[in-house]
């Protein structure tokens, strides 16, 4: 009986997971405070559209109704502290993220971080979704500095990925510091290395990274190489950029 009551309960949340659109839009039209109940790991039904990239039940949660309060965006927090804008980012949708931002009378915090200190940024980047992390940079002009409870920056992240196109946006759009180091000494040119990206590594000393910077053990970026050819292709490659 009880898990049938919190079944029931949660029927709304449910139901975006199983893509009942026109169910979900029944149980918020007979009872509008359903758009604000939160589950047992605190989302709310907008959480879930989000997570599901459901861009119809996202507009339809987000339209303005007589007599209901607006939603503040930035105060809707699962229990990770993460907002439906660190979901959208997470799983990449750029048409939700434009909803998110412009379809509430106050602009969300495109910076606010979670928890674990990571912003949207962060999260887009970690799952390689480049077209949002563009449109996070270029359209909403979010950080690219600030760090996680790791010490980590978003270009710590595009490193530790391996993605060239995401390390050239931050490092030409986002005003980063290219030898920023996390909370063990590592720059993003130790991560590059350490995941086995070389020919990221080489980019990033071409974009300004100074390969001889040590971690907080003593190592310089080529000492913490995942293995021996990947040390010996990245110092082949940064042959004649640094003296």
């Amino acid at each position: 009986m009880a898990e049938t009551e919190q079944t029931n309960k949660y029927a709304v949340h449910e139901s975006i997971r199983e893509g009942k659109n026109l169910l979900v839009k029944h149980l918020i039209d007979e009872n509008s405070k359903l758009l604000f109940l939160k589950d047992e790991d605190e989302r709310t039904p907008l959480h879930w559209a989000c997570s599901m990239s459901n861009l119809e039940i996202v507009e339809y949660l987000l339209k303005p109704r007589p007599g209901v309060k607006e939603y503040d965006i930035d105060e809707l927090q699962d229990a990770s502290e993460w907002t439906p804008i660190h979901i959208t980012a997470s799983v990449g949708s750029p048409s939700i993220l434009d909803l998110l931002m412009n379809s509430t009378s106050e602009t969300p915090d495109i910076d606010l971080t979670t928890g674990q200190g990571t912003t949207a940024l962060h999260l887009a980047i970690s799952k390689n979704h480049y077209d949002l992390v563009k449109k996070l940079i270029i359209d909403y002009k979010c950080s690219c500095r600030i760090k996680d409870k790791k010490g980590f920056t978003p270009l710590h992240r595009a490193a530790s990925i391996g993605s060239q196109p995401i390390v050239k946006l931050l490092v030409e759009k986002g005003k980063v510091n290219v030898n920023a180091k996390d909370n063990e000494g590592w720059t993003s040119l130790h991560h590059a290395l350490a995941e086995g990206h070389g020919d990221v590594g080489a980019l990033l000393v071409h974009l300004g990274a100074d390969p001889t910077i040590v971690n907080d053990e003593g190592n310089k970026p080529i000492q913490v190489s995942v293995d021996e050819k990947v040390a010996r292709f990245f110092k082949q490659s940064i042959e004649g950029q640094t003296s």
